[in-house]
């Protein structure tokens, strides 16, 4: 399987919530670097990567946007959205349709993700929340 098939693979299981197909491509040694701190191996991608934001929106969906292939690195952009249904990053449910999206990076080594560096955005999320106002001061 190539490098971006993998990817193809792996947003593909995040938008089904699908954990069994995680597990076929992360590796048990993997390291996940995040903005609160690093998880590891496919427990570790699983709780942020899956059962976080499904807790937080049981609704979500993503698509794969853009994929970029350097040698054993692969940077992919997801697009998506989802019901803010339940409590995240302290927030408690809005009922609210927000934006799912970001940036990611992995590390794929012998057809399996070794390393991943994610890159969500969070700022989206808020606004979308109503936990972030957008300001036009200054513009």
């Amino acid at each position: 399987m190539s490098n971006k098939a993998i990817v193809e693979t792996l947003v593909s299981a995040i938008d089904r919530a699908d954990e069994a197909s995680v597990r076929r491509i992360v590796d048990e040694n993997l390291v996940s670097h995040g903005a609160l701190g690093d998880v590891h191996g496919p427990d570790g991608f699983i709780g942020i990567m899956l059962q976080n934001v499904r807790r937080g929106f049981p609704d979500a969906r993503v698509e794969l946007v853009t994929v970029v292939e350097e040698g054993d690195l692969v940077s992919f952009r997801l697009d998506g959205s989802g019901t803010h249904l339940g409590a995240f990053l302290g927030l408690e449910p809005t009922g609210k349709t927000i934006r799912i999206r970001g940036i990611h990076h992995v590390r794929i080594h012998d057809g399996r993700i070794i390393e991943h560096w994610q890159g969500p955005d969070i700022l989206a999320m808020l606004v979308d929340m109503g936990a972030f106002p957008p300001t036009t001061q200054g513009r």
